[in-house]
């Protein structure tokens, strides 16, 4: 993606603001923002009645300026924008950050008159952020073109804020300086009519400031746009954390095919987010908290999570919490427990997580981190302690010598650890002159967020630590528009995917003859393109075995069907080999109306229905992400092999899941849904038992 647009638009070295007015607070706003901020550019104040803009002459126009602008903040009322981009593009200015409201977001004539102004842009070659947008902070160089008050953060860098929602950016920005989180930049992109979340992401991740991206989003506008920023970001290892609220209700419907309700706008979102790396929180606190954890350290190693507190009861929380977000605390060495015993109060015991108890001294804690620190099944470390004094009274020294052993451990360990806050706190002067003097690696965001955060963390490093597959190369299309069973069956076995045998017979006696090529217990069910769901009607008869209960087998799904379904049309009946009882998988794609083809894998047969145990995937997909999909479904330990069931081969499995997915997309777009359900796993055994093709126009 090109970047150069909105890199050029966040770094401005010459501004023009039209509708500068004492009388606008918005107005005030930017030029006290940019003032305050040591904004070392040139800032001009333009209002076609000219006069004087806070305490400067103000041009009437930009033309009348007579020296070329970078970027202008255009305040005026909706009706005059047209006229002031023209004015701007005039002066040679290619960028634009438009604050006025009254465009897409206020119904049907506010959306063409938001048309109108990206194709007059797009005429005078002018790139726009907004309309609709607070504008944004670029902490890094000091332009603050923003139209609320600004609270600049201790540290210039860290995280960088993209956020669909101005009041929500400016919330986020806020907290940062409340609890001292690192911020480079915060990017409010309102409507979007031209460059949107991705396009601002995509070019944050080149600067070597921001160490990632929070994004706040209330809809996907370009989800194409969201995988490319996702994968730049795993590519520059660079983690990208997201708040999207806005949970659509609207499925992709396929009326014939369970996979249709399964696949929701929110739960794609989800599987997107999984598949591609993105970390996914839950308010604003934990996207802050996630996204400066996640920044600062960086691909953690595999592991659990070491815990040291003072508090036994803490300790307990932080167990609990770790617990209930997946993350393990794995036990210390019997070395690390010697050292230990040797080093903590003989009242205290030593595991993990650790409690020092109130007895400790500042120098043991640092020694106990040097051990606990060390050990190997850790990734990260984490130390619910008091919070950082925040008023002179509060401090002592032996408090003090404690924040220099901590820091100084944690410093030195060779994974991240922090010392966390028991509750989510503010820093004050004093709190952040004591991080900034001791170098204590400190989250003021709470325990219970800090755990959320590394849980986040370490999940999107296990997904780059994870060598992934090239996707397959696309597939040679497939011409036929197969519906009924069989032909889908042929037609899957032909791209390459494991199908059972299957014998198509027109009548009893054709059906006595595939039974002597077959052997064995069959299968036997009608064969009709306009039956979807067989079971469902009685039109399916297993363990059949001899041939008067296959006669009897035939004439029973053939009268099923007739009787249920009169007007299909009946090809005869399919004979297939019994299977063993297996593993039982669904694996259906169907095309999101914003995603396009969606995978839906989880566990098949009447437990889609009574669980939904299913991971949502966008195609193409590689094996390795087919592997990860499976591996986190709730239903995953079945994998593992049960009640006389082998354990599945997943390398078999996942290569006949990816080939099933190249098959749903030689068939095109005018596919709806492609389902197999069931797919049978025994060991390393995998066959597609069923399966079914829907196309465009039909169903409901």
């Amino acid at each position: 993606m090109d970047t150069a647009a909105p890199l050029a638009l966040l770094r401005p070295r010459s501004i023009a603001v039209l509708g500068a007015s004492d009388r606008s607070r918005w107005s005030q706003a930017v030029f006290a923002n940019l003032e305050a901020a040591g904004f070392t550019g040139v800032v001009h104040a333009v209002n076609p009645r000219g006069g004087q803009a806070h305490g400067r002459p103000a041009a009437t126009s930009c033309a009348a300026l007579g020296t070329p602008v970078d970027l202008g903040v255009l305040l005026v009322p909706g009706p005059a924008i047209a006229d002031a981009l023209r004015d701007l593009a005039a002066s040679g200015a290619r960028h634009a950050a438009i604050l006025s409201s009254g465009f897409a977001e206020a119904g049907e004539a506010g959306a063409a008159a938001q048309r109108d102004l990206v194709a007059l842009a797009r005429e005078l070659g002018v790139r726009l952020l907004g309309p609709n947008s607070l504008g944004f902070i670029n902490f890094v160089d000091g332009a603050h073109v923003w139209t609320t008050p600004v609270r600049t953060p201790s540290r210039r860098e860290g995280v960088a804020i993209v956020s669909q929602s101005g009041a929500t950016a400016y919330f986020l920005s806020t907290l940062a300086a409340q609890q001292d989180v690192g911020l480079a930049y915060v990017v409010a992109t309102g409507n979007e009519a031209d460059l949107d979340l991705a396009a601002f992401g995509h070019a944050l991740l080149e600067d070597p400031q921001v160490r990632s991206l929070a994004l706040f989003m209330e809809t996907v506008r370009d989800p194409a746009g969201f995988v490319a920023l996702a994968q730049a970001a795993m590519r520059a290892r660079k983690p990208v954390v997201v708040l999207k609220v806005g949970a659509s209700e609207v499925t992709a419907k396929a009326a014939l095919a369970h996979t249709g309700a399964l696949v929701g706008d929110d739960r794609v979102f989800d599987g997107a987010c999984r598949q591609y790396g993105v970390i996914r929180t839950r308010s604003i606190e934990e996207l802050l908290a996630t996204a400066d954890i996640a920044g600062r350290t960086g691909v953690l190693r595999q592991g659990g999570l070491g815990i040291v507190s003072n508090s036994g009861g803490i300790c307990e929380i932080a167990a609990d919490t770790a617990e209930a977000r997946g993350i393990a605390l794995p036990p210390l060495t019997e070395d690390a427990a010697a050292a230990l015993r040797e080093t903590i109060p003989g009242f205290a015991t030593p595991h993990n997580p650790l409690d020092l108890t109130g007895a400790i001294t500042p120098e043991q804690c640092g020694r106990v981190i040097d051990i606990v620190a060390a050990q190997p099944g850790l990734a990260a470390l984490l130390c619910p302690y008091y919070e950082v004094p925040t008023i002179p009274e509060d401090v002592n020294d032996r408090l003090s010598t404690l924040h220099a052993a901590l820091a100084r451990g944690l410093n030195a360990a060779p994974v991240p650890g922090f010392v966390v806050s028991y509750t989510a706190t503010h820093q004050a002067p004093l709190s952040r002159r004591i991080v900034a003097e001791t170098g204590l690696p400190y989250l003021a965001c709470g325990l219970d967020r800090a755990v959320s955060g590394i849980a986040g963390t370490m999940a999107w490093s296990a997904r780059l630590r994870a060598a992934s597959d090239a996707p397959p190369p696309a597939p040679a299309p497939i011409t036929d528009r197969p519906r009924s069973e069989h032909a889908v069956l042929r037609c899957l076995a032909e791209a390459g995917v494991p199908v059972v045998p299957m014998a198509l017979a027109a009548d009893e006696d054709a059906a006595v003859a595939a039974t002597r090529r077959i052997g064995g217990r069959q299968v036997v069910k009608i064969a009709s393109p306009d039956i979807a769901h067989k079971t469902d009607i009685g039109a399916v008869v297993l363990n059949v075995e001899g041939e008067p209960a296959l006669r009897e087998a035939v004439r029973s799904v053939t009268d099923a069907a007739r009787r249920h379904a009169p007007d299909a049309t009946i090809e005869g009946v399919l004979v297939a080999p019994m299977r063993p009882r297996g593993l039982e998988l669904i694996v259906g794609i169907s095309r999101d109306p914003q995603w396009g083809p969606v995978m839906a894998l989880g566990l098949g047969g009447v437990w889609v229905e009574a669980m939904g145990d299913v991971a949502l995937r966008l195609l193409p997909l590689d094996e390795a992400e087919v592997k990860r999909a499976l591996t986190g479904l709730r239903g995953a330990t079945l994998l593992r092999g049960s009640r006389g069931i082998p354990a599945a081969d997943l390398d078999a499995v996942a290569q006949a899941v990816t080939r099933i997915g190249q098959a749903a997309l030689a068939f095109g777009p005018t596919l709806a849904t492609l389902e197999v359900n069931p797919l049978w796993v025994h060991g390393n055994r995998v066959e597609a038992l069923d399966a079914l093709c829907i196309w465009d126009g039909e169903g409901t």
